[in-house]
């Protein structure tokens, strides 16, 4: 994980700052670190999942697709 560095020209820049360049500075910070969770969280592919649960003994072809089609069903559920 990257830790933000606050350099000298930074701080002084925001020392300066008004209620608008304020927020906008600390929203365009909170995006980078959203973006960088985002990305950090990514899980494994829907083949990569696949993958694994053939290599579980009686799970076949068809089990596997069955439950990667009930997450994908999880999943959109959730977004709702």
């Amino acid at each position: 994980m990257k830790v933000y560095e606050l350099n000298r020209k930074t701080y002084d820049k925001v020392k300066k700052m008004d209620h608008g360049q304020m927020k906008s500075f600390c929203g365009t910070v909170y995006m980078r670190g959203f973006e960088a969770g985002k990305k950090e969280a990514e899980g494994l592919s829907d083949e990569e999942i696949k993958q694994v649960l053939l290599q579980i003994r009686n799970i076949g072809e068809k089990k596997a697709s069955a439950i990667l089609a009930a997450l994908a069903r999880a999943k959109e559920e959730r977004k709702h």
